[in-house]
């Protein structure tokens, strides 16, 4: 029996982070570098050196007289809370203003043994978006794969919003840096959200949970993000590999080895809507290719709750006229 995975893309994303100030520090906790990704007082940070090269995530427990209470979780897998973090002389009040204050921080972790001492490298406010400039900014990304973490590299010009140029990756079981994927285009930089795997999405089917995609913006919605960047992990090549599959809703048939994306837009009443589902084939070159695309003419009807999915009481496919003006009003690039 075909067994079948499903993300809905929109629901995982996280909204998109409003006057967000972006900071970098770099230094030890305890023998160990370290580098800390802030986003306002939340922050990612993963050991440079050492045995553990685990993402971690910082959570903001209380803040006391003279420091700040975090619990430290694995980033993916945030039930599991591994230490605490303490930052001495620390207001989130001030550090959220983006004021030149707290160029080093100072605290400890994992005991009070284990000393924390951190100088900002990097800091971006969204708010100056005319007079900000900078070039390859490596930032880290909250979500990892199995084997791999990743750190975005990340360019700004003059009045325009920071953008993605390429990707670090990373080794997680000596923190070797294996490739860098330099040819990243129309990608907004959303922080350590920019980058999003899930465990039990295998794009080639090799068993070994190593994919990711690049989400091209954060607008939630259908779509509102039918342009991204997918990647897996090629045994043979040894490197990450990517592949030909567009949409903003995505599917995976393990058995067959399919995935289908689907994009809708209106019919001609309020309660009906036209679906799009593109078809992908892939093979053993770790390639995938469009194979053909279904379209049909839904009746919405209620909406389940607890899911966010509409239940659709009829259906019948499209006429060619609807389905070629369905495919110019969502950008479908396919003709069959």
């Amino acid at each position: 029996m075909s067994y079948k995975k499903t993300i809905l893309l929109f629901l995982l994303l996280i909204p998109a982070i409003s006057q967000a100030i972006f900071r970098v520090y770099t230094g030890n906790v305890g023998k160990n570098k370290a580098d800390f990704y802030f986003d306002s007082e939340t922050a990612v940070f993963v050991y440079t050196n050492g045995i553990d090269h685990q993402v971690r995530l910082l959570d903001f427990v209380k803040n006391n007289t003279n420091e700040f209470n975090f619990k430290t979780y694995y980033a993916n897998s945030y039930k599991k809370m591994i230490d605490k973090i303490f930052i001495k002389d620390f207001n989130v009040v001030t550090f959220n203003d983006g004021s030149e204050n707290y160029q080093q921080l100072a605290g400890y972790a994992f005991g009070k043994d284990s000393k924390i001492n951190l100088d900002k490298i990097f800091e971006y406010n969204e708010n100056s978006l005319d007079e900000a400039e900078f070039s390859n900014i490596d930032y880290l990304q909250r979500d990892s794969t199995k084997d791999f973490y990743f750190k975005v590299i990340v360019s700004k010009n003059q009045k325009e919003k920071a953008h993605i140029v390429g990707v670090k990756i990373f080794n997680k079981k000596d923190g070797r840096l294996i490739q860098v994927i330099d040819d990243i285009s129309e990608c907004e930089f959303h922080g350590y959200v920019s980058i999003k795997t899930n465990e039990s999405f295998d794009f080639n089917f090799y068993g070994n949970n190593n994919s990711f995609f690049i989400v091209k913006d954060q607008l939630s919605g259908s779509n509102n993000i039918d342009k991204y960047y997918a990647y897996s992990y090629d045994k043979k090549q040894q490197k990450f590999v990517k592949l030909n599959l567009y949409g903003n809703d995505l599917s995976i048939d393990d058995e067959d080895k399919f995935a289908y994306s689907y994009k809708y837009c209106p019919g001609k009443k309020e309660d009906e809507v036209i679906s799009l589902k593109n078809n992908f084939k892939c093979f053993e070159n770790n390639r995938y290719k469009y194979v053909e695309t279904e379209c049909l003419y839904k009746e919405v009807g209620t909406m389940v709750v607890n899911s966010n999915l509409l239940v659709f009481t009829k259906q019948r496919e499209c006429t060619p006229k609807e389905l070629s003006n369905c495919r110019k009003f969502v950008d479908d690039p396919y003709e069959d």
